[in-house]
Order: C-alpha cells, then structure tokens, then sequence
C-alpha cells in the first residue's frame, strides 16, 4: 500500500512483483523475538510497565512546555514508551538526521506507517489528504506529512533519557543553524550532510570486484 487515509480510499504499489514480494524470510529477526520475550520474562510486566511510567515521566517533564515542539497525542501520558513529535519549521528526515550526526540518538522520521492515524493528529482533512496525494504523485516528498518519533526502553537510565531530551530540546532551539550543514535529496526525500563523501561506497568498493 502507497497510502491510505481516514475515509476508506487507499493506493497500491502499481508494480505487482513488488507488491506480492513477501521478501527474505525474518529468520533473525523470529531469533530477536525469541530473546526479546526471554528477557521480558526475566525482567516481569510489572517491573517493565513500572519503569516505562518513571522513564515517561522524566520524557514529559523535560519536554512538554517547549514552545516550538509539538509533542502528538500529549494528553495521553498513561502510553507505552513511544514518543510522536514534531518541531515548528523543521523537516521531520533533516531532525532525524541532526540527532543521529550531533548526539548519535536513533530516531525515525515520517508516519510510522500510520498514514490513516496521521490524519487526526496532524489535522488533515479530505480536501488537504487529496492535495497532498496529488503533490506526491508529482514526484515532490518534500511537503509529504511526518514527525519524529522516539522510543524509549526500561533499561534506560534516568541519565540517559534526560542526555536524549536535553538533545531534542538542543535541536528546537538550533535547527535554523545547524539546518545550514545539509542539503536536500528530493530523489530520496533525506537529507545529507554538505560534506558527504559517500564514504561508505569507498569502504565496501573493493567488496565487489
């Protein structure tokens, strides 16, 4: 599915290969899963709700009140550890990749395959939905609706999480500068640093020979 929105309509890849390739079966990640769910048993559901709701806390705390942030969906802080937002003026890919460049903070930028959801919390009406389509139909990403969503984990420390938050509020306040050190790709709809010599095409050229 290309997209799809609140009242029913929906687009399919027009490629029907593409569309039926069900891809690499996940063996490592049935592997992860199997771990995932032995160390959620080890650590026990009460223990792991009981330091998401401390780790929200401090992640609500630091950021709500930021004026130029916009955290989706904040009335609901009873949540798992997952965090939709958007920053006034910045591009959802370029703030993904400043904190992955200044802080190393792993974030994901876009809808997080919640296209229909998207529409609600961003406001997007029937006559905007179908704007927008047609936009991206064009070939144009840039104006393509997202945000930044972050995630957190019990294991983090209350160090680490205040580290996080304080970055994403150094970004609020610094984008517009640190915004000058990338440009724009409108083929990929990401943005690369004006100093990006593609290093990992010279790491792995010899690979293939």
């Amino acid at each position: 599915v290309t997209w799809t929105n609140p009242w029913g309509e929906h687009s399919y890849i027009d490629d029907i290969e593409a569309r039926e390739d069900g891809g690499t079966p996940g063996f490592l990640q049935t592997i992860k899963i199997a771990l995932a769910i032995k160390l959620k048993e080890e650590m026990g559901v009460e223990n792991i709700q009981k330091r998401e709701h401390e780790i929200n806390k401090i992640v609500f705390d630091k950021l709500n009140g930021i004026d130029n942030l916009q955290m989706l969906a904040g009335q609901h802080t009873d949540r798992l550890g997952v965090f939709s937002f958007y920053i006034d003026n910045l591009h959802f890919n370029l703030g993904v990749k400043i904190l992955n460049d200044r802080f190393g903070i792993q974030t994901r930028g876009g809808c997080s395959c919640a296209g229909t959801y998207g529409h609600y919390l961003l406001h997007v009406d029937k006559n905007k939905s179908h704007e927008l389509v047609d936009i991206i139909a064009d070939g144009c990403l840039i104006d393509k609706p997202g945000w930044i969503r972050m995630s957190i984990h019990p294991t983090m420390t209350d160090d680490e999480t205040i580290f996080v938050c304080d970055n994403i509020i150094a970004l609020a306040k610094n984008h517009q500068e640190w915004s000058k050190d990338y440009k724009y790709d409108d083929n990929s709809n990401e943005f690369k640093h004006i100093n990006d010599n593609h290093i990992e095409d010279v790491i792995i050229a010899d690979w293939f020979k």
